[in-house]
């Protein structure tokens, strides 16, 4: 049997689609996958690192905002197409999934055409428009989020949670230790900003780093081409890299506290692994939604972006790194909120309804 993923251009599509293969590998070894991403996005060395065929689509998206690429669209649309016409005909997959974004909806597309079942997985509290465009196109529908199920069909909707890898939850904290240098003597703070980083958590820990430094191991994520001078020079216990893949485990395994955007996938580990976290979502995203029921129930602090000082940030994770029992409280209630131990079942789901 083969599977073709579909989902590129950040990590936010990617992260649940590793997941759901990396489970569906352990089940059935002799499954095959192979990807279709973007030519150009942070995704390609995280699935090449899994040993799955990469290949790419050009990107035909519809912004929701003005934009010349509204203008480009029916040209890379229809290139879009064709191209994924020819890579089905040439994989032949017994089945297409995705995890939202555009580089699916061509995909999903012509599978349908081909006959091909489809499968797509809704993360975000609020459905993204390519996970609407690709309805009439699809088999069933799983959704993170249990509001979410009123947006869809119900007679091929189901409720699920949000996968993990489970080698995420395979992270070591005496490994951390030796692959970033720890001190042993001191808690860790984690930071990230998604698949491409965040220049804002990057410019605010330029100016708090130092601070943050002399009183905990720092792991600072920062982004492919967004490490910044001052950041690499922060300090002996200040330990900068632009993207982690498998050591990425680790660091989360060592992490007293993180701070991260709030992307989907980024809140599913954080739930799986059980993290206190402070989350500042990116501003007029669906990540501030993602982060509504998380405040509702007090399971992560939230800050917003445009309100945020140093100061805010600095308290945010001193008040976390000082006080153990909040630190349980929180992590405890993000656990409970989402269900992260799917795997197993949703992939026996689907190949009752999509494989029979």
């Amino acid at each position: 049997m083969k599977i073709l993923l579909a989902g590129g251009g950040t990590m936010g599509p990617v992260t649940p689609l590793l997941a759901i293969a990396e489970r569906w590998n352990n089940i059935d070894p002799t499954v095959e996958f192979v990807w279709v991403g973007t030519k150009h996005g942070p995704e390609r060395s995280a699935v090449q690192d899994e040993g799955i065929p990469f290949l790419y689509v050009p990107v035909a998206r519809l912004p929701r905002y003005f934009s010349w690429e509204w203008l480009a669209l029916p040209y890379n649309l229809v290139r879009a197409l064709i191209l994924a016409w020819l890579i089905l005909g040439r994989e032949k997959p017994d089945l297409i999934v995705s995890a939202g974004g555009f580089t699916g909806v061509p995909v999903i597309m012509t599978g349908w055409l081909r006959r091909i079942p489809a499968w797509v997985h809704q993360q975000d509290a609020v459905p993204l428009l390519a996970n609407h465009l690709v309805i009439p196109f699809v088999k069933i529908i799983t959704v993170a989020w249990q509001s979410s199920l009123k947006s869809f069909p119900k007679n091929k909707t189901k409720w699920v949670g949000n996968p993990v890898r489970p080698s995420i939850l395979a992270g070591k904290r005496d490994k951390a230790y030796e692959i970033f240098h720890l001190d042993l003597r001191l808690p860790t703070v984690l930071i990230f900003g998604g698949g491409s980083g965040s220049s804002w958590l990057n410019h605010m820990f330029e100016e708090i780093g130092g601070w943050l430094e002399s009183q905990a191991n720092v792991i600072h994520i920062t982004g492919r081409g967004k490490i910044k001078r001052k950041l690499e020079h922060m300090g002996p216990h200040y330990h900068t890299y632009e993207f982690l893949t498998h050591e990425m485990a680790h660091a989360l395994a060592a992490a007293t506290v993180v701070v991260a955007r709030a992307g989907m996938g980024t809140i599913a580990e954080l739930a799986a692994l059980r993290k206190p976290a402070v989350l500042i979502p990116l501003p007029s995203s669906l990540q501030e939604e993602n982060v509504k029921p998380l405040k509702a129930m007090k399971a992560a602090v939230i800050l917003r972006q445009r309100t945020t000082t140093t100061g805010d940030l600095k308290k945010a994770i001193s008040d976390l790194l000082d006080n153990k029992p909040t630190r349980d409280e929180l992590s405890e209630r993000l656990h409970e909120l989402l269900p992260t131990e799917v795997e197993e079942s949703l992939v026996e789901f689907v190949k009752s309804k999509c494989l029979k």
